[in-house]
């Protein structure tokens, strides 16, 4: 039976403490899923990979809120990294392995959770990341809508830290490079 390290279980909650008042906020409008990519801001998907981009843990390791980051990773590390109705999503290092990398993906229905890592090794290895509005708080659109990024996906982003308590790391994204020669974009759903 696996048990859950305490940092990550803050972790998880401070993450939840931020994102669910959003998911939760009755009085939005609900967006419009089939115009996800008029929604987003100009600019954000851009076919330059951000300068000085590094893995998720490194930027972990050195960044503060309110820097300016550039980080690759993979989209995941839950079975669903998109936040239903809200430009919010999950991602890990690309160092993490998914069960695909390891050659044992039929075990593994949901490759993007990373169920074959530990939790609290997966936890320090994640990003959440956010497009947000001008106010800063995230587009009310969900981006797996449309298909333009799916979990697993590699990708690099470029935006600012955010600050928050209790441990969360949220970057709102200025800009989305999807990563060429991915080695497991065959494989993607």
């Amino acid at each position: 039976m696996k048990t859950f390290h305490p940092q990550f279980i803050l972790s998880i909650t401070t993450a939840f403490v931020v994102v669910a008042p959003m998911a939760c906020d009755q009085s939005a409008p609900t967006p419009n899923k089939s115009a996800t990519n008029s929604a987003l801001p100009q600019g954000l998907f851009v076919t330059q990979e951000p300068a000085g981009a590094t893995g998720v843990l490194k930027v972990r390791e050195s960044a503060k809120a309110g820097d300016h980051v550039a980080m690759i990773g993979r989209i995941g590390g839950s079975e669903n990294p998109f936040v239903s109705n809200r430009a919010v999503f999950t991602m890990v290092d690309v160092s993490v392995r998914t069960c695909l990398e390891m050659g044992d993906a039929s075990h593994c229905p949901t490759p993007a959770d990373y169920c074959c890592e530990d939790s609290t090794s997966l936890a320090k290895a994640m990003a959440s990341v956010t497009i947000a509005d001008k106010s800063g708080k995230p587009l009310l659109i969900s981006l797996a809508a449309d298909g333009s990024l799916k979990p697993l996906m590699w990708i690099a982003v470029e935006g600012t830290l955010q600050p928050t308590d209790g441990g969360a790391f949220i970057v709102n994204a200025e800009h989305i490079y999807k990563m060429p020669n991915d080695p497991l974009a065959s494989k993607l759903k």
